[in-house]
């Protein structure tokens, strides 16, 4: 791996030294290829690695010290009295790492680091996951400890789910972890299986940014409230359940007998997109793009209609992307509420994609949106140098 620019100089200053043997950790973003909003109700995801970027750069030390180069901001605490926090700055997210590591009961050291990334924020491309990432295997190889890949994930969706108290799943971190070079990663979110799914076939994933951010915890954690709602509402009327994914989809209508009209739009999002991600995994295995892309004009009709959590302009960006020659289907990507939506689109008609969807864009709201057809780099990436 290259060190990005600045990087080493920076560290180098922060120890006073040069000639360094630093460990340096590559986590990528990730898209939600399929299953908007349902890893957190332990259903079906479908995601994968993006070609956007967390580095971190470090060596070990007795406490902690960071510098996040985008920033040009310092962070620095002891390894003592880490207390979980409802905050989603970068520092509380690296403070919650070793936190996590102390929760499992893990003795690791501290690290004096820098860190650097190129995703963009806000984005639902997933910048928070991959920076938990980084400093989570940066801290295992400094610290010489050895972690299976699903454990170190869990290290880093704790430092997110419980101590900086965002209502995310397991989605994120397990991609960023786990994701193998040009495949999809399948994870069912309640045992935490996972299977690769080759993308062995003449299209790519295109995203294409609106421009509109969004607060990182906000839909998540107000969906997960009225999931949750839900959910113990049918478990007092004698539902034999222990999440929304396990409601199968034949008996999903007798649920109207309990739940009030919002609610009801919930659960009806959550199961039938569970279904989508059964129906979307067989399309591709077998590469029937046609059908996959149906199965993502689906997915983003329910995130719209009954999650309620997309935006007028990601619908405008799935509504230009479906007229346009060569792609097979189109969705929002992530949280929602803003963000990105994503395309797959034939690999000859990309070029011709990106160039209408920009102009199109544009001219109906000024902004000028960010597409990037996505390589598929795999998981997370550790090298001593």
């Amino acid at each position: 791996m290259n060190i990005p620019d600045g990087m080493l100089q920076k560290l180098e200053s922060m120890l006073g030294k040069s000639n360094l043997s630093p460990h340096l950790v590559r986590a990528p973003g990730r898209i939600e290829v399929l299953g908007n909003h349902t890893d957190y109700n332990s259903g079906f995801v479908l995601s994968t690695t993006i070609d956007k970027f967390v580095w971190a750069l470090g060596v070990s030390d007795e406490s902690v010290r960071l510098h996040a180069l985008d920033y040009n901001e310092d962070a620095e605490f002891e390894l003592t009295n880490l207390i979980p926090v409802s905050a989603s700055s970068w520092t509380k997210y690296a403070s919650g790492i070793f936190w996590a590591f102390q929760r499992r009961r893990h003795k690791v050291g501290g690290v004096t680091a820098v860190i650097h990334g190129d995703i963009p924020q806000g984005r639902g491309l997933s910048s928070s996951a991959a920076l938990e990432v980084a400093l989570t295997n940066l801290v295992l190889s400094t610290s010489g400890l050895k972690l299976n890949p699903k454990a170190a994930a869990m290290i880093s969706f704790e430092a997110e789910r419980l101590f900086c108290g965002i209502s995310c799943g397991v989605m994120d971190q397990f991609t960023s972890q786990l994701g193998k070079l040009n495949s999809i990663l399948s994870i069912n979110c309640r045992n935490l299986l996972t299977q690769d799914i080759g993308m062995e076939f003449d299209a790519s994933f295109v995203v294409v940014d609106s421009m509109v951010t969004r607060a990182a915890g906000d839909a998540p954690n107000e969906r997960r409230h009225e999931c949750m709602k839900a959910l113990e509402t049918l478990q007092e009327a004698g539902w034999d359940i222990q999440n929304l994914s396990d409601i199968r989809l034949e008996y999903l209508a007798k649920a109207e007998d309990t739940l009030d009209e919002k609610m009801m739009k919930r659960v009806t999002h959550v199961v039938k997109e569970n279904d989508r991600v059964r129906r979307g995994t067989d399309a591709l295995t077998k590469q029937n793009l046609s059908d996959f892309g149906i199965i993502m004009g689906e997915s983003h009709a329910s995130s719209r209609d009954l999650y309620e959590v997309s935006h007028p302009k990601l619908d405008l960006l799935v509504g230009i992307s479906s007229c346009q020659e060569g792609v097979f289907g189109t969705r929002l990507t992530g949280a929602g509420l803003g963000g990105a939506v994503l395309a797959l689109v034939d690999n000859t008609k990309i070029n011709d994609y990106s160039l209408a969807i920009t102009k199109e864009y544009e001219e109906e709201t000024g902004l000028i949106p960010e597409v990037t057809p996505v390589s598929i780099p795999g998981g997370v990436q550790v090298e001593i140098l």
